[in-house]
């Protein structure tokens, strides 16, 4: 699907701005921030915390939307629509680096690769109800009835895909279980609980409330060390799955296509700063997040390192559909 058509039939000319503000004048006028997200998953609730705390710091408003589609490349149409005049800012994961791999109009010189933020580990999660108890459960049950389950998390050749798919070659059962893309890992969360799906890939922060409710159970964590707040949940090494723990989740900010280094790094210092703020470090702890915040140098080299491997593992995605 062609997303920049799309838009621009959609939206028009309307999205274009000028680039008269200089960073000096920044922020000039209100903050527009597009997230590739529906509402309520984990990138949503960060943004929306992030935009509260820089609305603070900046004294001007932080207009949030949600334009979910194509696993970022909807986000990434409506932004090259934008003049790069830094009043426009986005939200990025790891899921729109398989995104890119897939698309025809875009490539990661489509963005700048603004700021670096938090680090999240994947993990497995079922319903409190369900007769998987831990990942053995799972790929027994897989192997034996091939395509009858169903794992659910953010869209096609997202990082939790490339997750999952890491998972899937360290059981040996690559295909065994059908992958069901959705909008945001909260809309995936929501299906498992409603017995729509039967796995679920996600996060601590999205999961921890309905683990301590009885609704859900953790299996298995992407992670050299077990959760805090789910001790008794081991990690895939200790459950005897070898499979990459530096694959994580990323959270970040982009801008338009030609920001100024001026415009990034003034944002970057706001980002960085608000980040600092009492209550963002603590829904970081709450939400077992990892700080890791890169400005626009640093975190454009982090991306083209995770490239490579969202290059390899978008192309056995491939050849396992």
């Amino acid at each position: 699907m062609n997303f920049k058509k799309l838009v621009v039939a959609a939206l028009g000319s309307t999205l274009l701005m000028s680039a008269d503000a200089t960073a000096q004048d920044w922020p000039n006028g209100d903050l527009r921030f597009i997230l590739h997200v529906s509402p309520g998953g984990a990138t949503d609730v960060l943004a929306r915390r992030l935009a509260d705390g820089m609305q603070q710091i900046t004294g001007t408003n932080v207009v949030v939307e949600n334009q979910p589609g194509g696993s970022g490349a909807r986000q990434l149409a409506l932004m090259s629509l934008i003049e790069p005049d830094g009043q426009t800012i986005g939200s990025v994961t790891a899921s729109h680096l398989g995104m890119l791999q897939q698309s025809e109009e875009f490539d990661l010189s489509s963005i700048e690769w603004s700021c670096g933020m938090v680090f999240d580990p994947y993990l497995l999660a079922v319903r409190a109800d369900s007769d998987i108890q831990s990942l053995d459960d799972m790929v027994a049950k897989a192997k034996e009835n091939p395509g009858g389950l169903t794992v659910g998390g953010f869209g096609e050749a997202s990082g939790g895909h490339v997750a999952w798919a890491m998972f899937e070659e360290a059981a040996d059962m690559a295909g065994d279980m059908n992958w069901v893309p959705y909008d945001s890992v909260g809309d995936a969360v929501v299906s498992a609980l409603g017995g729509h799906s039967d796995v679920v890939i996600a996060y601590v922060g999205l999961v921890k409330q309905y683990v301590e409710s009885g609704d859900m159970r953790v299996i298995g964590i992407q992670s050299d060390t077990r959760s805090e707040s789910l001790p008794d949940t081991p990690t895939y090494a200790e459950a005897g799955y070898d499979v990459d723990t530096t694959w994580q989740q990323f959270r970040g900010t982009i801008t338009p296509a030609g920001t100024s280094m001026e415009h990034q790094q003034a944002l970057c210092n706001v980002v960085e700063q608000t980040m600092q703020s009492d209550e963002l470090k603590q829904y970081v702890r709450d939400s077992e997040l990892t700080y890791g915040f890169m400005g626009p140098e640093k975190f454009k080299a982090f991306v083209e390192s995770q490239n490579k491997a969202a290059i390899y593992w978008g192309e056995r995605l491939e050849s396992i559909q």
